[in-house]
């Protein structure tokens, strides 16, 4: 009975060893397939990157081209083009066609807001704190914010310029949703010479800047414009691009996966440097 038992034990521990063997053994080969799917997904997001950087060459190279009929547009019209295997969607944007955040007045700022459909009280906080931002004092407006209106947030307004676009995020009665409307049609990256031009702008700018309505001849025909329906007029290809502030937008996909990057350049006509990068995300 004791030799039945004793074998019963050891035949226990057998199957138990190699319970525990196989369950090792998969723990390796789990982990190895985890490393082998990491490293898999580090190569994808190289591979990405890389189309990424390729489209931003293209495009610099696009607009410095000096046949002007061969020269990319700067209407936010979209190019599609491959490299390799992975697929490019690039879109070049003016800056002179977005309202510029330091170089609007009051009036217009209250057009841009309302022109995506906000109204009455939270489009006077918006107003009052857009400009509560920008004044140099700490005298809140009726409907504004200051300092003691954002403690709990965890921040103090600039009470000066505009440095970057995402700053608007943080005003008084904004959010998520509005900030995703109102920030393509905003620029910190204007430029001190030349005005706002209206042939390759953004619609939300051009209603803010250009006192149109939103079914307006101007507006509509931007609108197609952007849709591709109507040829953009010369003014798209400008013949003077040195010194223009421009924004390149890049998406890579490929097999499933994507990546998106932005850059803000300028032309500066001297070969040896013929690019700055004023913003790359």
């Amino acid at each position: 009975m004791k030799r039945t038992r004793d074998r019963g034990y050891a035949m226990l521990a057998a199957i138990l060893g190699i319970a525990a063997f196989s369950y090792v053994s998969f723990e390796v080969i789990a982990e190895n397939r985890g490393i082998v799917s990491e490293v898999q997904a580090e190569n994808e997001r190289a591979r990405l990157s890389a189309a990424c950087d390729a489209g931003l060459q293209f495009a610099v190279a696009g607009l410095a081209v000096k046949d002007k009929k061969q020269q990319w547009p700067i209407d936010g019209t979209s190019r599609n083009l491959m490299f390799g295997d992975v697929a490019l969607t690039i879109t070049i944007e003016d800056e002179r066609g977005k309202a510029p955040l330091n170089g609007i007045n009051e009036d217009q700022v209250r057009e841009l807001f309302a022109a995506t459909g906000i109204a009455g009280t939270r489009l006077d906080m918006l107003v009052d704190s857009y400009e509560d931002w920008l004044d140099p004092d700490n005298d809140r407006r009726p409907n504004g914010a200051e300092s003691a209106d954002y403690l709990s947030s965890g921040y103090k307004p600039r009470n000066g310029a505009f440095h970057t676009v995402s700053e608007l995020r943080l005003l008084k009665g904004m959010d998520d949703a509005l900030y995703a409307r109102v920030a393509p049609a905003t620029t910190v990256f204007f430029g001190e010479s030349g005005g706002f031009s209206e042939g390759t702008s953004q619609i939300l700018a051009l209603e803010a800047l250009s006192e149109v309505g939103p079914t307006s001849p101007e507006v509509v025909e931007r609108q197609r414009e952007l849709a591709g329906q109507k040829p953009a007029p010369d003014i798209a290809n400008p013949p003077y691009l040195i010194g223009r502030t421009l924004s390149v937008h890049i998406e890579a996909k490929r097999a499933g996966a994507d990546m998106k990057r932005s850059a803000i350049v300028e032309l500066t006509g001297n070969s040896a440097d013929p690019v700055w990068m004023r913003y790359l995300d």
